[in-house]
């Protein structure tokens, strides 16, 4: 087709084509009628919940079968229970027992970053997003495992829980620059609640790769407090 618009090979541009979106295990057509209206599931999920699943549910290249059911389960556990309970979690605990300031700076890594740039460079957003999923995850665990409740009761645990707030802060910060391609709303919503950049509120600057490295948060930085940013989908 691209030979037939008059491209030769050494101007042949690359075209990143999805495969067919099935409905029900059928191939969605405008004459059979089964097709899904972007607008309307805008305007009753966000662009945020829906450009998400599909980002992260369809893979490029290779047939998916759309639903509705699944934008929803996704939303809700990788996003609502998952990123948005981490940072809600982060803020109440900064709050509750450092008024809102985060100190105790330590050594730190951002799991699997290269491979996430890789991945985003071969456009397979789907596993980018996947790596940033486990980067979540692996933050909720350290939360049970450290339990901050029990440090903050004892003078021992002081350190320990400072050093906890703020690993959490200055990861949620790297996840913030790391899901703004997909979800530059929620990444500016995560940046706005802690107060990082704020000159820079709504602006794609402010998500410079060269700014997800380690320890950039400043220590004695003072957080915002917590809004919710991913409310559950109740179906």
């Amino acid at each position: 087709m691209l030979h037939a618009l008059g491209f030769p090979d050494e101007a042949m541009p690359q075209l990143l084509v999805h495969g067919w979106w099935n409905l029900g295990g059928a191939k969605m057509s405008k004459s059979a009628g089964n097709i899904v209206d972007p607008d309307a599931l805008i305007d009753k999920y966000g662009a945020e919940a829906l450009r998400y699943y599909l980002m992260s549910d369809i893979v490029s290249g290779k047939d998916a079968d759309f639903s509705e059911e699944r934008l929803i389960e996704r939303y809700n556990a990788d996003l609502a229970n998952s990123l948005g309970n981490l940072l809600n979690r982060t803020l109440n605990m900064a709050h509750r027992y450092r008024v809102g300031k985060v100190s105790g700076r330590g050594p730190g890594a951002i799991p699997h970053l290269s491979a996430y740039c890789t991945e985003i460079e071969q456009t397979s957003i789907y596993a980018a997003l996947e790596r940033i999923n486990g980067f979540v995850v692996s933050c909720n665990q350290q939360i049970e495992r450290k339990q901050p409740w029990t440090l903050a009761k004892n003078a021992s645990g002081a350190e320990t829980l400072d050093s906890l707030l703020y690993q959490l802060s200055e990861s949620l910060r790297i996840m913030a620059i790391l899901i703004s391609p997909v979800l530059p709303k929620a990444a500016h919503g995560i940046f706005d609640q802690l107060n990082w950049k704020m000159e820079l509120s709504g602006k794609e600057e402010r998500f410079s790769l060269t700014d997800a490295e380690w320890g950039k948060l400043p220590d004695g930085h003072v957080v915002g407090e917590p809004v919710p940013l991913f409310p559950r989908i109740e179906r």
